[in-house]
């Protein structure tokens, strides 16, 4: 029997503008903060622990309106009309949201009834539960009730709740912490794949050793942005010899220095108009 086709919205455009935040006299996220995000990409948000990533995230989709800027979704301002667009976004949260009683099978059904279309049939209904449990590798815990996971695991079911809808842009905020390596990258797989089936996928992370899976990176230091490009340039701007390495280099200098340095660099071209 051949695998249900999933649901599908178009893949949005993301575009952040002086973006700025603040919470009392700390500030999150400085420097006016601009890029653009095509639709289709796979972008990779990446940072030391408080960078502003998650802060980030947050302001993007609507959980943490920005003190200043903008964020515009296929050009719409989105704080100005949320509404029309909530359906369209997925965020994946570092900490789980599912109820811990439930199986995972009942997990993600639940989820489905609540989010799919009425006038879905309980067979597509169901076909597309397992679909997304199988993407997610979780097939062989259907039964396993969500507290008696592995916190890798739980972030999974997380996902898969997430995919029932296939959303035109997917946040996702540290989605494959506690996974082993080989799910890492599996996982990583599957975002890619969708960002080409017709999503827009923004992922938050510390693991390098997917990155060149990413189209593109955001790298965050101290809330500021000192670098957006392809990871393929990563190395050369901060003449590193690896990925890992790029954190050590960054700590030596503030986060400043680092964007302005960004800025007035070649790599930095793309951004002009932000």
């Amino acid at each position: 029997m051949m695998s249900p086709a999933p649901l599908k919205q178009s893949a949005l455009r993301l575009d952040v503008q002086g973006l700025e935040q603040k919470v009392g006299s700390r500030v999150l996220l400085a420097g006016g903060m601009g890029f653009s995000i095509p639709a289709g990409a796979f972008v990779g948000l990446l940072g030391p622990s408080g960078s502003g990533k998650s802060t980030l995230l947050k302001a993007c989709c609507g959980l943490q309106k920005p003190t200043k800027g903008k964020v515009l979704l296929n050009g719409e301002d989105f704080y100005k009309n949320p509404g029309p667009w909530r359906s369209q976004l997925g965020y994946v949260p570092q900490d789980d949201i599912i109820h811990q009683e439930l199986t995972v099978e009942k997990a993600v059904d639940y989820a489905a009834r609540l989010r799919l279309p009425v006038d879905l049939s309980p067979e597509r209904r169901k076909a597309l539960v397992s679909r997304v449990i199988a993407e997610v590798g979780l097939q062989e815990r259907l039964k396993v009730r969500i507290r008696k996971l592995s916190g890798g695991q739980r972030k999974r079911a997380s996902v898969a709740v997430e995919l029932l809808s296939r959303p035109g842009l997917l946040f996702l905020d540290e989605p494959t912490s506690g996974q082993d390596p080989k799910l890492e990258e599996d996982m990583m797989r599957l975002f890619r794949g969708l960002s080409r089936e017709g999503a827009t996928v923004v992922v938050t992370t510390h693991a390098m050793a997917s990155i060149e899976l990413l189209d593109t990176v955001l790298l965050l230091q101290g809330g500021w942005l000192v670098y957006m490009g392809p990871p393929q340039d990563l190395l050369e701007f901060f003449d590193s010899r690896s990925y890992e390495g790029i954190f050590r280099i960054l700590a030596k200098d503030n986060p400043v220095q680092w964007a302005q340095r960004f800025r007035s660099s070649k790599y930095a071209s793309h951004l002009r108009g932000y």
